[in-house]
């Protein structure tokens, strides 16, 4: 199998809950942010479901291949259809997925949120985490609890007895005991007959899961079919649901783990897994059950990989171009497979159309790089000049779209290849990927004005909630800007991970808070080693940039100027920075008045010493500056995050995505540009930089009462800074101590790091 995205675990229903917990241990940094998508496409998953597939990637999980395949050939997909591929790859793609461990926390969250009795005992994470390994409890079994926690505490809010009671049996389910206790007694008489109704309801349910969890597959199975059979049951639906899981479990836990192929099946086996496929039909047959007909799908398909994984491998090429499958789409393309392992899968007798499907999957797919930052792998010589004959002689566009991909600027084909693709509208689902990859071979073969004249009829609203395919296209326009306010303007990213679709019509307007920017390390690199210090101020103040991103850039600015001497910059940029940032406001306005440059200049660098959350440098990814809350204070140095700046060193110079500078830019700026990334450069890390800065002004001015501070300021900064045990530090330390020893700032300073 290609990767755990194609095992088909049993997955039941997902309930949504706020997020209401935080690690207990360190910060959760999260994941590195990502600036386009790679195994799977922009969310919401709304947009690609209904055939706008923005800028295929060849990285793209097979599922997603495969559908992006079946609508460019115009196969029509339900208004059904996609609400159960929404439901199907929101579960894949969730922060739980096969690992509960999110959930488990999210179910403890809520637990104490709606039961903080006094006399209830607190949840030990290990034993629930080691209870529900043992148990194979999933994710959603937690969330289901969690949402059933916050209904009976709204409902039973008058019930607090009540709601204990449930909350006890609740952890015995999620433990290792295999038995439910006793009701309270005196409970019963006290309750309304909807009250009553409700406690029996719930704890029918409990009960069943435990003999689930304890592996009493038939005491299960009819528990929750006689739960399925109450009208009244909150939880029949998915109770008649849980019959089929029942069995599905029953029949893999009397398996041993190995590969599916070489599985063989002894009469009891079979027996089992017929069972499992009868509880599953009859869930599908059941039109009522129709909520949960998308996972009892998964379930079969599950089945089926199990009985006759080769047969049903195959079979999925023509079933998932079928007209109205309803709910079995979603499941059917979960298990198509196009890793490296099935490029000698065999698969005889297909008929044409699944034939052609299978074909270009094969050529299509690529494996996700290691860092999301790597380029992707370079074409084989053999795709592109299979998709051309295939284009040519079948006129399908998912093979127009593999062409103009796998094209070079000098391809033999491109120009023909530039026509047909011009006659594809951009509103077909094949038409952003063919006109991204149009205007990125037009400027590389040299034809920019036919590049920005296409890229201009791409209309932003098509994009507004496709963030990857936004950035795309933002990297062609600032290829092809003819100034510096079209390359500003498109110089930022949105981080497609944590992204929010809103209108963005004109650029020009401010974004909103939920559309996150920020820049990728490529970015960055670019920006800061072409884009001159004046410029970058220009665009911080742009109302285009995001509230995080500008606070960011603001500092940067006036970091960067203070390192590279730019006294009209720093000058401006403090004033700047002095009406909105109120805690740093008077020393801003402070240096800002300083009579000389010189005193400018040293002010400002004394202010960023003693603000570890600034950094010279454009920091890429999710920087702790990049936050808008009045409470983030300036001033802390905070492990595990970035403090001060590191240097990537002078073999790093001239190194960026774009090979050719801005060509808008004058001789001049491109001058300023190279000598102030050489100056950042040879100015060193934070930490190196500070501590030459102090002590050369401490010499030059022993009796500035500055002088010591800023020596202090140099040497905390060693603490946590890029640059640890540097020779400039403890140069700064030994004579902060021997020319300053009796002042507080020494006293503070008893080490050097």
């Amino acid at each position: 199998m290609k990767n755990a995205k194609t095992v088909l675990g049993l997955v039941g229903l997902a309930v949504l809950l706020p997020p209401v917990i935080a690690d207990a241990c360190g910060p959760d940094l999260g994941p590195e942010p990502r600036f386009h998508v790679i195994d799977h496409p922009d969310r919401p998953f709304e947009t690609y479901a209904a055939g706008g597939l923005g800028v295929l990637r060849r990285t793209f999980d097979g599922r997603y291949l495969a559908f992006a395949y079946r609508s460019m050939m115009g196969i029509p997909t339900t208004a059904g259809e996609q609400k159960h591929l929404v439901a199907g790859w929101v579960d894949v793609e969730s922060r739980y997925g096969p690992d509960p461990s999110w959930a488990r926390e999210q179910w403890t969250a809520v637990r104490q949120e709606v039961a903080p009795f006094k006399d209830l005992p607190q949840v030990d994470p290990l034993q629930v985490a080691e209870a529900s390994n043992d148990a194979y409890i999933h994710g959603d079994a937690f969330l289901h609890a969690a949402a059933t926690a916050r209904a009976l505490a709204k409902e039973w809010k008058q019930r607090p007895a009540l709601l204990k009671e449930w909350v006890v049996h609740q952890d015995s389910v999620f433990s290792k005991a295999c038995t439910l206790a006793d009701p309270e007694p005196g409970l019963e008489e006290s309750l309304t007959p909807r009250e009553q109704a409700r406690r029996k309801a719930e704890r029918d349910y409990q009960a069943a899961a435990m003999h689930l969890y304890c592996g009493r597959f038939d005491s299960a199975a009819e528990a929750f079919q006689a739960i399925a059979n109450t009208a009244d049951s909150p939880h029949r639906t998915l109770a008649a649901y849980l019959v089929a899981r029942t069995r599905v479990r029953e029949a893999m836990s009397a398996q041993e783990d190995g590969d599916l192929a070489e599985r063989e099946h002894d009469e009891a086996s079979l027996a089992r897994f017929t069972r499992a496929e009868a509880a599953i039909q009859a869930v599908l047959a059941d039109p009522k059950l129709r909520e949960v007909h998308g996972p009892a799908q998964r379930l079969r398909v599950l089945v089926r990989w199990r009985l006759s994984p080769g047969a049903l491998r195959c079979e999925l090429f023509s079933r998932v171009l079928e007209k109205g499958t309803g709910s079995a789409l979603e499941s059917e393309l979960a298990n198509i497979s196009t890793g490296p392992d099935d490029n000698a899968l065999s698969c005889p007798g297909l008929k044409p159309q699944a034939a052609e499907l299978f074909a270009w999957l094969q050529l299509m797919a690529a494996p996700v790089p290691e860092e999301s930052d790597a380029p992707e792998a370079p074409w084989p010589a053999k795709t592109h000049v299979t998709a051309v004959a295939r284009w040519k002689k079948s006129g399908h566009q998912p093979w127009l779209v593999l062409a103009l991909l796998s094209a070079r600027a000098d391809s033999p084909e491109v120009l023909a290849l530039l026509a047909d693709a011009a006659a594809v509208p951009l509103e077909s689902p094949a038409g952003m990927t063919l006109a991204w990859r149009s205007v990125q071979l037009l400027r590389e073969r040299g034809q920019l004005a036919e590049a920005r004249a296409r890229l201009d009829a791409i209309p932003l609203e098509r994009v507004r909630d496709l963030p990857s395919t936004d950035n795309a296209l933002r990297e062609e326009r600032l290829h092809l800007a003819n100034t510096w306010d079209e390359a500003l303007r498109n110089a930022a990213q949105f981080r497609v991970d944590e992204f929010v679709a809103v209108p963005h019509q004109d650029w020009n307007a401010p974004t909103q808070e939920t559309a996150p920017m920020g820049l990728s390390t490529a970015r960055a690199s670019f920006l800061e080693t072409h884009v001159p210090t004046r410029r970058l101020r220009e665009w911080a103040a742009l109302p285009s940039v995001s509230p995080e991103l500008r606070r960011q850039l603001s500092w940067a600015v006036l970091a960067r100027a203070a390192v590279v001497g730019d006294d009209a910059v720093l000058k401006a940029q403090a004033a700047t920075l002095a009406e909105s940032e109120p805690t740093a406001r008077a020393e801003l306005l402070a240096l800002a008045g300083r009579p000389s440059a010189e005193e400018r200049l040293f002010d400002a660098r004394l202010l960023i010493m003693g603000l570890p959350v600034v950094s010279a440098r454009l920091e890429p990814g999710r920087d702790r500056l990049a936050d808008v809350s009045p409470k983030l204070d300036l001033t802390q140095d905070m492990s595990w995050y970035r403090n001060g700046w590191c240097v990537p060193g002078p073999k790093n110079l001239g190194e960026a995505p774009l090979k050719t500078p801005l060509p808008f830019a004058s001789p001049e700026e491109r001058a300023d540009a190279a000598a102030e990334w050489k100056a950042l450069n040879e100015a060193g890390n934070s930490v190196a930089f500070f501590s030459r800065v102090a002590l050369d002004w401490a010499k030059a001015h022993p009796d500035d009462p500055r002088s010591p501070i800023a020596l202090y300021r140099a040497v905390r900064s060693s603490k946590r800074g890029c640059g640890q045990n540097t020779p400039e530090a403890k140069k700064a330390f030994a004579f902060l101590h021997k020319q300053y020893g009796k002042t507080e700032w020494a006293r503070k300073t008893p080490y050097v790091y």
